[in-house]
């Protein structure tokens, strides 16, 4: 057994070190470029929302891509946290409520393209290696009495706090549904949210094709769906940071029979700490052009001047 697992280690090193360095950089600046067409997404939902404000796309492409740093070394995505903070900061006049919509809203959206790829997937047959197994063990959770119990008890505790808290409920509504008012123009949501996030889709397959080629393993569409559906399904109770481990086992179980588990376990190893050091570094990046507006740059100062006493509010 020792020695078993010895070869094992060492083959998977080998597959984390015989990366292709060419393909790798190649995933990585796709990698970027689908967080940006992301974050364009999100941007056009939050400057409808804020249309008089006119929102500028550094302040949420900060905020986005933050977020996302954020959520590579946080577990529960609470990075989330700090893109409401940063562009109710940013936008005058905006509300935690209505900017929360907003991510609800894009975060929707998102979920509806990972069930459509997963659903793509299961009328592939799962054809793959033990995806379809991978999907089981999820509705076996699912299934489980403690879940039917969960969410019998968040269903009654919402009803009842709705109940309780009619009036101040209704005005949390109207900020909520503000952050939804692009959907009031289909045609516009569907120019520029819906045809951006499906550039991120398009991009992030991409990225999962030059990674497979990194780690010289068969790469075609097909896999990278599987990959993707893989991550989509692990990705669905986010509890540790990037969903480390889980993510790993999914796409272990989904790619069985395409290549040695050593190479996958390497593969999926590797491709998640790559993303995981670029996500922290551009969230870092991106947080640094987010106060570079005029005001922006006062209330910073302003904070750091301000004598112990004096009113905590920006000079015009």
């Amino acid at each position: 057994m020792d020695d078993a697992l010895l070869v094992f280690v060492t083959n998977t090193w080998h597959s984390l070190v015989g990366v292709s360095l060419g393909a790798l950089t190649v995933a990585l600046v796709l990698h970027l470029v689908k967080m940006a067409a992301e974050a364009r997404s999100w941007h056009e939902i939050v400057s409808h929302a804020y249309r008089a404000a006119r929102v500028p796309f550094r302040t949420t492409f900060g905020a986005f891509v933050g977020s996302i740093g954020a959520n590579a070394v946080l577990p529960a995505r609470v990075g989330e946290a700090l893109r409401v903070g940063i562009v109710r900061h940013g936008v005058a006049d905006s509300s935690v409520v209505t900017i929360a919509a907003t991510i609800a809203l894009e975060t929707t959206l998102e979920i509806l393209f990972g069930v459509g790829v997963v659903v793509t997937w299961l009328a592939g047959g799962g054809s793959i290696g033990g995806g379809a197994s991978l999907l089981h063990r999820m509705s076996a959770l699912a299934a489980h009495p403690l879940a039917w119990v969960v969410t019998a008890l968040v269903v009654l505790t919402a009803v009842t706090v709705a109940v309780r808290c009619r009036k101040p409920m209704r005005r949390l509504a109207t900020s909520f549904a503000e952050g939804f008012s692009i959907l009031r123009s289909p045609g516009t949501f569907a120019r520029r949210v819906v045809s951006w996030k499906v550039v991120a889709w398009l991009l992030r397959f991409a990225t999962v094709v030059a990674f497979l080629v990194a780690f010289h393993i068969p790469a075609a569409l097909w896999t990278a769906l599987v990959v993707v559906a893989a991550q989509t399904v692990a990705g669905a109770l986010p509890l540790l940071p990037g969903n480390v481990g889980t993510q790993q086992a999914a796409i272990a179980v989904a790619l069985a029979g395409t290549a040695g588990t050593a190479t996958l376990l390497g593969f999926g190893v590797g491709m998640q700490a790559t993303t995981t050091v670029v996500d922290l570094l551009a969230g870092v990046a991106a947080l640094a052009v987010v106060p570079r507006n005029a005001q922006g740059r006062r209330h910073m100062l302003w904070h750091v001047r301000r004598l112990p006493g004096e009113p905590d509010r920006v000079p015009a």
